[in-house]
C-alpha cells in the first residue's frame, strides 16, 4: 500500500514538477522581507476588558487607537502601489530586525502598563508602592561596543547587583572610558554573561545602551492589564491611565461620550509623541468617536489631518494625565 502511495506521489511530481515548482518559486518571491513597514489604516480597541480591577465591574467607554502594520515582503511592498492609503516606511539597515523590535515593544508596552497604574493612583491619591524594579535592554546605538541584546535583562555588572538604573549609572559614571564591564543579564529565560565597554559618545561616558524599567508594583485595590500576545507598543498609556483611573475611583469620564485617543505616558505623567497618528485619528472617525486625546506632539498633525479630511470629531491636546483626567470631567 505504501510503496503504491509513493508511485503515485512520484508520478504526480514528475508530471507537474514545473507546475510545482513555479508555485514554491512564486511563494519565495512573494514572502521574501523587505526592509519596510508597511501601515494601511487603523481602529480602535475597547479596553473594558484589557484593565482588571478588584471589586470592579465598571463599564466603559474608553478606546485605544491602534495602528494596521505590515511586516515588509514582495507582496505587500506591491500593494501599496495599488491600494490607496496603503503607505510604505523604509527601515534603515541598522534598524532591520524585527524579532528586535517585537522584544523591544513588548518592554515598552510593560513600562507602559506601570506608568499608566502609578500615575491613576498617584492622582487619584490611592495607595501604591513600587516593590521592586528590572532594568532592561531596550535600545543599542551604533556607537556601542557591547554583546548586550535588545530584551536582556540586567542583572549584575562585575558582581554589582543592579536593582535600578540609577546603581547601573553611578557603576559607569565611576568607571574610565575603556573599561568593560561583565554583565550577567537574564535573556529568554536564561542566564548569560554579556560584556560592554565605556565608551565617549558626545562627550559623555556611556555604554551605549538605552534602558527600560519594569516595576514589580503593589496596589489597593489590585489592578492588571492583559494584553494579547500580537499586541505591544507604549502608545496606549494615556488611555489605560485614564482606564485604570475611572475604575479604582468609580467615575465615568465625558459621560455619554465615546471617547478614543492615544499616546505614551512617562512616570511623572507627561504624554508623549507617538507614530501613525493619522491613522489612529482615521480609524477613531471610522469608529464614530466623539473625542480624539492626542499628544502635543502629535497635536499640529492632527489638527491638520481633521482640517484637510474635514473629520466631524472634537480633538484634544493631551499634555499630561491630571490634565486631562480634569479636561474630561469638565465637559
Amino acid at each position: 500500500m505504501i510503496n503504491k502511495v509513493y508511485v503515485n506521489v512520484k508520478s504526480f511530481i514528475k508530471e507537474n514538477y514545473k507546475f510545482l515548482l513555479s508555485i514554491i518559486i512564486m511563494y519565495l518571491i512573494l514572502t521574501f522581507p523587505l526592509p519596510y513597514y508597511v501601515y494601511n489604516g487603523g481602529g480602535i480597541i475597547n479596553i473594558e476588558d484589557r484593565i482588571i480591577v478588584e471589586d470592579s465591574s465598571k463599564k466603559q467607554n474608553l478606546n485605544m487607537c491602534y495602528v494596521n502594520q505590515l511586516r515588509g515582503n514582495i507582496a505587500t511592498f506591491l500593494t501599496s502601489y495599488i491600494i490607496p492609503g496603503w503607505d510604505l516606511e523604509k527601515i534603515d539597515d541598522k534598524e532591520y530586525d524585527f524579532e528586535e523590535e517585537l522584544y523591544r515593544n513588548k518592554i515598552l508596552l510593560d513600562e507602559s502598563i506601570n506608568n499608566a497604574t502609578i500615575n491613576a493612583f498617584k492622582v487619584s491619591n490611592k495607595e501604591y508602592s513600587i516593590k521592586s524594579e528590572k532594568v532592561y535592554v531596550s535600545y543599542i546605538l551604533e556607537d556601542a561596543k557591547t554583546t548586550l541584546e535588545v530584551g536582556d535583562q540586567i542583572l549584575k555588572v562585575n558582581d554589582n547587583i543592579i536593582h535600578n538604573m540609577q546603581e547601573y549609572k553611578e557603576l559607569v559614571n565611576n568607571s574610565e572610558i575603556g573599561t568593560i564591564f561583565e554583565i550577567e543579564v537574564l535573556a529568554k529565560e536564561k542566564k548569560e554573561v554579556r560584556t560592554a565597554e565605556i565608551v565617549n559618545i558626545k562627550e559623555q561616558k556611556l555604554t551605549g545602551i538605552a534602558v527600560t524599567l519594569n516595576y514589580d508594583i503593589k496596589t489597593n485595590p489590585k489592578v492588571s492589564v492583559k494584553f494579547k500576545g500580537n499586541e505591544a507598543g507604549p502608545s496606549g498609556g494615556l488611555m489605560l491611565s485614564l482606564g485604570i483611573y475611572e475604575k479604582i475611583n468609580d467615575v465615568t469620564l465625558y459621560k455619554g461620550k465615546k471617547i478614543c485617543g492615544t499616546g505614551t505616558i512617562d512616570i511623572e505623567g507627561n504624554i508623549g509623541e507617538i507614530g501613525g497618528v493619522k491613522y489612529k485619528l482615521k480609524g477613531a472617525v471610522k469608529n464614530d468617536c466623539d473625542i480624539f486625546l492626542a499628544p502635543s506632539a502629535n497635536f499640529d498633525e492632527v489638527k491638520k489631518e481633521k482640517e484637510n479630511n474635514k473629520y466631524n470629531i472634537e480633538i484634544y491636546e493631551a499634555k499630561t494625565l491630571e490634565e486631562t483626567i480634569n479636561y474630561l470631567i469638565n465637559k
